[in-house]
């Protein structure tokens, strides 16, 4: 009986004297930078560790949206590999906190630590966005969106969308890919339509259906609109040198290489980048779908 007395009254006093690191601090610290809970708890290889893995998928996410890996599927992996890893990082540190029962008095246990560390991750996560919206203003980061209806059906308004920035770098343009590119009369504005003849071709259109060297091309993917409004019948010329020649597959809601005012043809110098994925999409089973090429090659 006086040791069914003394038992419980041991436990209270160990309860009492727990002095183990808090889980809440441990989150907090977790979610303002990936590693610094691990860092609270005495842990700082496991923290530092945890957060390189971080900044290397962030990173793979950032190739993906500035299209070096301009496909959905890299997109999506890198996207879920940055949350996931955040999350197990979050995990770890709590269930680590509660396992603790004293608390890690090292001399790096302070605030100022913990402040001049989250400084320093706000500066290595701040190269990156810099040089993320240099990039957008360059047009090198190829993360776009649709904001006309001039390439529906293939692309929807609102649709985001992923493009290769390196493809015409080694390539040259081919007919049928959607591509990005400089406006030809505007330099400052970026347009998104379809390839439909390269230099030396002849084209011309004809109901809004283009007749590329004498031969109706098969475009399944495009609205025709109207055959007999402004801009359906055009005739045929041949695409200067050095040139391409585009046209929205929204053929009545498009400004394009048929209006030789407004646009005309597009130098091939103008090309960004080739269209590849649907990155997002209010219909999710559009997301991921290839436009770059009717082939889907």
């Amino acid at each position: 009986m006086a040791f069914a007395d003394y038992a419980p009254a041991q436990a209270d006093d160990q309860s009492t004297n727990r002095r183990g690191p808090s889980p809440w601090v441990t989150a907090l610290l977790t979610a303002l930078t990936p590693g610094l809970g691990h860092l609270y708890l005495g842990q700082p290889r496991r923290g530092v560790t945890l957060f390189i893995l971080v900044i290397i998928a962030d990173t793979l996410l950032m190739f993906a949206m500035m299209g070096v890996l301009a496909r959905f599927w890299m997109f999506a992996v890198s996207f879920a590999l940055l949350v996931g890893l955040w999350l197990y990082i979050m995990v770890d540190a709590i269930s680590r906190a509660y396992r603790m029962r004293d608390f890690p008095h090292q001399y790096y246990n302070r605030w100022t630590t913990y402040a001049g560390a989250f400084v320093l991750a706000c500066l290595i996560f701040a190269g990156p966005c810099i040089y993320a919206v240099h990039a957008k203003a360059s047009g090198r980061l190829l993360w776009l969106s649709a904001v006309n209806p001039s390439m529906e059906p293939t692309l929807r308004l609102g649709e985001y969308f992923l493009a290769d920035a390196t493809y015409y770098r080694s390539r040259h343009p081919s007919r049928g890919e959607v591509a990005v590119y400089v406006h030809p009369k505007q330099e400052q504005v970026h347009y998104i339509k379809r390839i439909v003849a390269v230099e030396g071709d002849r084209i011309a259109i004809k109901g809004g259906r283009a007749i590329v060297n004498g031969v109706m091309v098969e475009e399944p993917y495009i609205e025709v609109g109207d055959p007999q409004a402004r801009l359906a019948n055009e005739p045929e010329i041949r695409v200067p040198a050095g040139h391409v020649y585009v046209l929205g597959d929204n053929r009545a809601e498009s400004v394009d290489s048929r209006d030789y005012v407004a646009h005309g043809p597009v130098p091939v110098a103008n090309l960004i980048g080739r269209v590849t994925d649907i990155a997002i999409s209010r219909h999710l089973l559009r997301m991921g779908r290839w436009v770059g090429t009717p082939s889907n090659s």
